[in-house]
């Protein structure tokens, strides 16, 4: 018979308590903000005729004398914001990945497989595998 979820108190409860903080402070941003439409009447927005990728290209590389039109660093610091996360998320994702196996980390291209010992040392490369039936020591071919 199993028993219901226990709360563990301690070390364990701070990161959860750290998310729901987080979660707060994201939900007040978000209900705070006053999305207004961005229209050229209101003064926002690219001209049909500008490139917002050429745009945001120069604001990157510092190229001010080859802009159109300004004001472009607001939106090149979400695009740099977001690709820092997006790194964050996939190097989370890599740590995620990792096999364990009896609590030592597996190299994913490992070349010892479990048939090979360390005292024997490992064994020579043959390029089919020894599959005709010949031994390592003669490079996989019948003598």
């Amino acid at each position: 018979m199993t028993t219901g979820p226990k709360l563990r108190l301690g070390k364990t409860l701070v990161p959860g308590l750290l998310a729901v903080g987080l979660f707060g402070v994201m939900a007040l941003i978000t209900l705070n903000t006053a999305f207004e439409p961005m229209t050229q009447a209101a003064g926002a927005g690219f001209p049909d005729d500008v490139s917002i990728t050429a745009e945001l290209g120069y604001a990157l590389f510092g190229f001010d004398s080859l802009q159109e039109i300004g004001g472009t660093e607001p939106f090149l610091a979400a695009v740099l914001l977001v690709a820092i996360a997006l790194d964050a998320a996939l190097d989370a994702s890599l740590v995620l990945a990792k096999r364990e196996e009896e609590g030592e980390p597996v190299a994913a291209l490992s070349s010892t497989g479990e048939a090979s010992s360390s005292e024997t040392g490992p064994e020579p490369a043959v390029a089919d595998g020894g599959a005709d039936g010949g031994t390592a020591e003669t490079g996989g071919r019948n003598r």
